[in-house]
């Protein structure tokens, strides 16, 4: 605060003389009643009535809002809010900030980032008539935590600056957008991608676009500056279905014991041989014999060669990881390791003191839901592993400049992990349509550039394409009652 009242004190009078201040008593204005010290998110009475003690009140710092012009609401709020990620916020400060924040703001909803509460607190106190504009990651109007705040901004957001993949602040990768809202309601919003830092500053002509607020709602919004192409995806829209609807799209696995080193799966490099029966490997300095029908192929690539795999190409792995579940995905038993995975029983045994669930070791060790004495060999996720068990799939590298949904039928496992990892598309059991036809609809160049508009932009041109997008990709449904339609399928199936 000190700093800053400074900094503006001395860019107050660099172009004053001694003549242009005589007459001025004091030279310098006090600026103590306009910079003010606090958590403008949390008020006193967010603390409850009991006692709180003066550490607690130096460390969260309560601000009052009342006091500040009257309580009146304010004409305009701008600024630059923190940027604050869910776990980041828990290491930086109090739980009982987090829990506060949780029970007070809308917006604090699954892995939230603090900017989401400023926007919030600062609908709440301008006018109605009133302006509010915020320098912000540009993520919130695409990503699944940013719902509920798309749904507050839907019908107040007046004026998006989106700065894309560019980047504005030195030494920090940060994606960023400038809104600006009124806290009524508002018809039309004006949205610009930013080419150009320069001309933006300026003033000068930008390529933009008007909306409807009608169109934007929780969902992610579809803004791009080529018209005619969110005309093609609003016409799509009336016709189709959500992917999801069609088609079975998950993750993929999480073990939970990746670190330092990874326990559950081996590359050929830690293979010292191998029968039809049994893998020997060398891990963690011991040799172990792995049986062969508890592993299956892994597909996690780790090395530039195993990089560049697009959609249509052939799928190949070097690497095994044990999946102690059998076919209808429920963890294979002790006993059962026991009997039929000996060495398999022997190696994860010698690895306890790396796969102990925290539950079962004082909150110290892997994060695994529900483990017991008897079951602390398992993941740490379960969801979604039938899905990797005889069934034909789509593996999509959730984070890449060129798009990957490549055919699996070998009952690869993938490795989960938000925007570094995969995620898997297949179809349902009693669907209509061939994998081969919803592969075609994920590569056709349309879904390409719908991807690329509404997923999340990453510096040097990649895009995210997690399962929360994949689901809401529209679908055309065919007819397949019309020769014509049913012509167009068998012909894309047989070729893809």
């Amino acid at each position: 605060v000190e700093v800053s009242k400074f900094s503006l004190l001395i860019k107050l009078i660099e172009d004053e003389s001694p003549a242009s201040v005589m007459e001025q008593v004091p030279i310098l204005p006090d600026l103590r009643g306009n910079i003010k010290l606090g958590n403008s998110l949390i008020s006193r009475e967010d603390l409850g009535e009991e006692t709180v003690s003066v550490v607690l009140l130096r460390e969260i710092k309560p601000f009052e809002w009342e006091e500040l012009n009257k309580g009146l609401p304010f004409d305009v709020i701008l600024g630059n809010p923190p940027y604050i990620k869910t776990e980041d916020l828990h290491t930086l400060e109090t739980e009982m900030e987090f829990s506060i924040y949780k029970k007070k703001y809308h917006t604090a909803y699954k892995q939230f980032d603090k900017y989401f509460l400023f926007i919030e607190k600062a609908l709440s106190l301008i006018k109605d008539n009133g302006n509010l504009s915020f320098i912000v990651p540009n993520k919130f109007f695409k990503i699944d935590a940013g719902k509920i705040l798309r749904r507050m901004l839907s019908d107040k957001i007046m004026q998006l600056d989106d700065f894309g993949d560019m980047q504005l602040f030195p030494d920090k990768t940060i994606y960023s957008s400038i809104i600006c809202c009124k806290k009524v309601k508002n018809t039309e919003m004006k949205y610009t991608k930013v080419a150009s830092l320069v001309d933006l500053w300026t003033g000068r002509n930008q390529n933009y676009i008007r909306i409807k607020n009608a169109g934007l709602d929780e969902n992610p919004w579809r803004l791009s500056t080529d018209i005619k192409f969110m005309r093609l995806i609003v016409n799509l829209e009336t016709a189709a279905r959500p992917l999801g609807e069609i088609a079975n799209i998950f993750n993929g696995i999480q073990t939970s014991a990746e670190r330092p080193e990874p326990v559950y799966w081996f590359g050929k490099d830690e293979i010292l041989s191998e029968d039809d029966k049994v893998v020997v490997i060398h891990k963690f300095g011991g040799r172990y014999g792995i049986e062969k029908s508890i592993l299956r192929p892994y597909f996690k690539p780790t090395k530039a060669d195993e990089k560049g795999m697009e959609t249509y190409s052939v799928l190949t792995t070097d690497k095994r990881i044990i999946f102690p579940y059998n076919e209808s995905g429920e963890l294979i038993p002790v006993q059962e390791m026991k009997e039929k995975y000996p060495g398999t029983f022997t190696y994860l045994s010698d690895c306890y003191p790396r796969l102990i669930p925290k539950n079962l070791n004082a909150g110290v060790g892997r994060d695994v839901q529900n483990a017991t004495e008897d079951t602390w060999y398992q993941y740490g996720r379960t969801q979604a592993l039938t899905a990797f068990i005889n069934t034909p799939k789509l593996i999509v590298r959730v984070l890449s400049k060129i798009p990957m949904y490549a055919y699996d039928s070998e009952n690869m496992l993938i490795a989960s992990g938000g925007t570094a990892g995969y995620c898997a598309v297949s179809a349902l059991p009693e669907g209509k349509y061939d994998l081969a036809y919803i592969q075609a609809w994920l590569a056709h160049p349309y879904t390409e550039k719908l991807l690329q508009t509404i997923g999340s932009d990453f510096e040097g041109g990649f895009t995210a394409r997690g399962t929360y997008l994949l689901k809401r990709i529209p679908f055309v449904e065919l007819d397949f009652d019309s020769e014509s339609q049913q012509q167009i399928y068998e012909a894309v199936v047989k070729d893809t």
